[in-house]
């Protein structure tokens, strides 16, 4: 599987990577929290299986699902959904690790194009949208941004996912240390991230209250 093709005006041809993170054990959600089914689906079920919706529209290539050494369920339910399962090298589940694991994953399956991104999607964000994945990649590649994420009007002082992050910025996941991603270390090296205005939400399941207050979302969030 080679990545995707989208026809950007200003970058010429481009490739972006899916990359989530599923090697979290879930402590606050009581473990297994990516497992859980909800709406007949495991959480994790739905964002890959948007992220395989945008695999078919063109917008990304493969998807990376990087998960802890021996879990067999996510690398089960990465097969089921045709993703690319990555075990991390230790039994260390934190987001930096995962991040880097992945962007390794990207580089050995790409090329050296510097034409690259990673669209980096939560496991825990059932709501993700297809809509919202084509607007940051036509932002990257027409507008020549290295970095996007979506702010999303109902929840405006939430961090927006997913995260979008161009191959020339992949090296600062080496300075990532626990749960945290790319946004504090571009904040800090004073590298602009272009933030997407759009309507809705795309909550975290964090907690098992988070999981049923998902109900209250609108229904057409699961299209």
């Amino acid at each position: 599987m080679t990545p995707s093709l989208v026809q950007g005006s200003l970058t010429g041809i481009v490739k972006v990577f899916g990359l989530v993170p599923a090697a979290g054990r879930g402590e606050r959600f009581g473990g297994d929290k990516l497992l859980v089914k909800w709406h007949d689906r495991e959480l994790l079920g739905h964002v890959l299986l948007k992220l395989g919706g945008a695999r078919a529209a063109g917008l990304i290539g493969p998807t990376i699902v990087v998960h802890r050494p021996g879990d067999d369920r996510i690398r089960a339910l990465a097969g089921k959904y045709r993703c690319h399962a990555e075990a991390l090298r230790a039994n260390d589940g934190d987001l930096a690790t995962s991040i880097r694991c992945g962007i390794e994953s990207a580089k050995a399956r790409g090329s050296a194009d510097p034409q690259q991104a990673v669209l980096i999607c939560l496991g825990d964000q059932p709501l993700i949208r297809l809509d919202v994945i084509k607007a940051m990649i036509e932002a990257w590649s027409q507008g020549g941004d290295m970095a996007v994420r979506p702010t999303y009007r109902d929840a405006p002082d939430q961090p927006g996912h997913p995260f979008l992050v161009d191959r020339s910025l992949w090296h600062f996941a080496e300075e990532m240390q626990g749960d945290t991603g790319f946004a504090p270390l571009l904040s800090r090296y004073q590298i602009a991230v272009r933030l997407l205005s759009v309507a809705g939400s795309n909550p975290d399941v964090d907690t098992r209250a988070d999981l049923e207050l998902l109900d209250a979302e609108p229904r057409a969030a699961l299209a």
